[in-house]
């Protein structure tokens, strides 16, 4: 999932870096490389947390995910009051790509888990010669 969640990430935060530096310069360059470089890092840092917690309890790791997914959101709110004000970024370009990258993120780690093969419930299987 972590390749599903990122690919995706990257190719759109690369064509969010294209545009806002073909439409605000250097400003919309920064504002975007940031936001792009945040929301990748954000998310790629979930996934190996998850993927640490993958043998505990389904209930454990639900609440890693969502403190984490909290945290996440968190760190970007904080960038954008932080840099609302910020002369040296684009504070526009800022927010639409980490908005634009987290929902290309979060849509290929979805269409990655449906394709995901779980098993949850094992038969116990019978001894060669007995009949059931």
């Amino acid at each position: 999932m972590l390749r599903g969640g990122a690919v995706p990430s990257i190719v759109v935060g690369v064509v969010a870096i294209a545009v806002f530096t073909l439409v605000d310069g250097s400003l919309g360059f920064a504002g975007s490389a940031l936001a792009a470089a945040l929301v990748v890092l954000s998310t790629a840092s979930t996934m190996l947390i998850l993927r640490k917690m993958a043998g505990l309890d389904p209930r454990v790791v639900f609440m890693g995910a969502m403190v984490s997914y909290f945290f996440k959101v968190m760190l970007l709110g904080v960038f954008l009051v932080l840099f609302r004000n910020a002369e040296w970024l684009s504070p526009i370009a800022f927010a639409i790509t980490a908005v634009v990258v987290s929902l290309a993120g979060t849509i290929g780690e979805i269409v990655a888990f449906t394709r995901v093969k779980t098993y949850i419930y094992d038969e116990p299987g019978t001894p060669s010669g007995a009949r059931p």
